[in-house]
């Protein structure tokens, strides 16, 4: 299968890999599967998480295109807020567009968990992967809350491969 990534760790907001400001998967509290079967609630979670993961693929399709004002506008104003417009500008011009404009398309494989970020908006959490244009495939993780009424992109950590959860 695929090998991990250097960790090229960038949190859109996050200024240490410690802050609490990311958003994290939360424990799942399945309902009892049996015999290695899924879960009600990981067969469930597809069509729960519908809306979340197309933000995902909106804000993946800005990056990959070169628009930063429209990808910086889908940014979680409270984690914007909160580190500043500064910072946000840097990692998404820095870090997540040089990383998306490589994109030929996403790949197949994709993890779903729910998610809380630091300020208690709920959503989930996409384990993917980046398909270049040239080259392997590289893994990302891109975090979509519900914060007062709008789905907006919590977190976004590229080249960052998480055992077990990318597969």
């Amino acid at each position: 299968m695929h090998a991990p990534h250097r960790l090229g760790l960038i949190a859109l907001a996050i200024i240490a890999a410690a802050s609490p400001l990311a958003a994290q998967p939360k424990p799942q509290t399945s309902r009892p599967s049996t015999a290695g079967a899924p879960s009600v609630d990981e067969l469930e979670m597809p069509a729960r998480s519908a809306s979340f993961r197309r933000v995902a693929d909106e804000f993946v399709a800005a990056a990959a295109a070169g628009e930063a004002a429209k990808a910086h506008g889908m940014i979680s104003p409270n984690l914007a807020e909160r580190v500043g417009a500064e910072v946000v500008q840097r990692n998404l011009s820095g870090q997540v567009l040089p990383f998306f404009v490589q994109l030929e398309e996403t790949g197949r494989s994709v993890t779903i968990t729910q998610t809380t970020d630091a300020f208690g908006s709920t959503g989930f959490a996409f384990y993917m992967y980046l398909v270049p244009k040239s080259g392997e495939p590289r893994p990302f993780v891109i975090y979509i809350v519900e914060e007062k009424g709008k789905t907006v992109v919590a977190n976004i950590l590229v080249d960052h491969f998480v055992e077990g959860r990318h597969k």
